[in-house]
């Protein structure tokens, strides 16, 4: 039997044994603005997924949990509902810090964070990657509180495991964490859970979902028809760790190959978008490399759709977990060009090209290629059909991902992709 909630959906008829009470660790937003948007049902026009702290709070309303939602948003502040409490509470400095300086920093979060979710009585956590360090969440199981780590990232770039003495002495602590401390993690890939199986030995479950998205936002997109000259798009944080840099180079082989026939935009913002609008202008680019910065979701759907590829160039120095660009980029049927590093091969087997790793030489030759070839660039668009739906089907998302690993039960066949 169900009932309907106060939102339109339904709730369950069962409970747990034991009430839930949850504190949730949700990353740097802005978590206190995020919840009054979905109590209000307003889409952040800056964001084009379904946003992770929604399904969170959808998961919440319809189990009747009640919960601790904090987030490490530099500007304080804190609101009630009910039994509820949704919080940003910053770090201790939100200055780059290093050595000892930056374990403590990470430790006092954990401590800040353990007194709430005792006061609180919480039963479980729900904590996401990049909170804090993950084997001082080990505390949490002297008050009896089952913590349940949710990773947004890997924890390292796939094929580069940690080779430092620190990084290997955390990742042994992280270990026996994970070992005897958690029975079930999250994860937004397939790469999550074969790492979190590496470091806990096999002795932690875990459950896989996506990132949601309205596949009515993409619906007016035309499919792309391969023409000359090609459109490559890059959509993310304008980081030298996304590959941005390495864009140009691959811009300027191809023009030495073949001038004028292949251009680039460039959306979003980072730390290095000054340097790469700097960069452009160097290297002569600026005809070819567009700068768009960070677009509302009906300009950036414009971008999208008059692109014909989509790039996603991560290097070996930063933790994907499965971009969220790849997953628009499918929905949106343009095929997806990346390296095992993104972390998406798997997911989007049939609408991905595979390049080599930190390596724009490579990048440029399968592009090129595949502007030679409209039959197999008329496949990979075919697939994407298949492969986008996991990202458009709530049974895929995290609300679902929380019902199965906090209740126990949940249908997944959200993750099945058509052959």
């Amino acid at each position: 039997m169900k009932t309907e909630s106060a939102r339109g959906g339904t709730r369950a008829s069962w409970r747990p044994r034991k009430a839930l009470r949850i504190l949730s660790a949700v990353g740097p937003g802005d978590v206190v603005t995020a919840y009054r948007d979905w109590k209000s049902s307003v889409r952040t026009p800056s964001e084009t997924s379904i946003t992770f702290s929604s399904q969170e709070f959808e998961f919440f309303d319809r189990h009747d949990v009640a919960f601790w939602a904090i987030s490490s948003f530099p500007l304080a502040a804190c609101i009630f509902n009910g039994a509820n409490r949704i919080e940003n509470r910053p770090r201790a400095t939100t200055r780059p810090v290093s050595g000892l300086m930056f374990h403590w920093i990470q430790f006092s979060y954990t401590l800040s964070l353990l007194i709430s979710a005792v006061r609180f009585r919480a039963t479980h956590a729900v904590i996401d990657s990049g909170t804090t360090q993950w084997f001082t969440l080990s505390l949490f199981r002297l008050f009896g509180i089952k913590v349940h780590p949710n990773f947004h990232n890997v924890y390292w770039p796939e094929g580069h495991a940690p080779q430092r003495r620190v990084g290997k002495a955390i990742l042994r602590l992280d270990g026996l964490f994970f070992r005897h401390c958690v029975h079930t993690a999250l994860g937004v890939s397939p790469t999550c859970g074969r790492q979190i199986s590496e470091i806990s030995g096999g002795a932690t479950r875990f459950v896989d979902y996506r990132a949601q998205f309205v596949r009515g936002d993409f619906g007016a997109l035309p499919r792309p028809v391969l023409t000359s000259p090609m459109r490559i798009m890059f959509a993310g944080r304008v980081e030298e760790s996304k590959g941005v840099f390495d864009i140009l180079s691959i811009c300027e082989m191809l023009e030495v190959r073949r001038p004028g026939q292949f251009l680039f935009d460039i959306c979003g913002t980072g730390a290095a978008f000054e340097s790469l609008t700097q960069q452009i202008e160097a290297r002569g680019l600026g005809g070819l490399v567009t700068l768009h910065g960070k677009l509302i979701r009906p300009d950036l759907l414009t971008v999208y759709g008059g692109s014909h590829l989509v790039i996603v160039p991560t290097r070996s120095t930063f933790c994907e977990g499965l971009p969220m660009v790849c997953a628009e980029a499918v929905i949106a049927s343009r095929p997806v060009i990346t390296s095992r590093l993104s972390n998406a091969l798997e997911a989007l087997r049939g609408a991905i090209v595979e390049a080599r790793e930190d390596d724009p030489s490579d990048y440029a030759a399968k592009i090129e290629a595949l502007a030679d070839d409209p039959l197999a660039y008329g496949e990979f668009v075919r697939h994407t059909e298949a492969v986008s739906a996991q990202f458009t089907n709530p049974r895929g998302g995290l609300t679902h991902a929380l019902e199965l690993c906090l209740l126990g039960e949940a249908d997944r066949s959200g993750l099945k992709v058509d052959e």
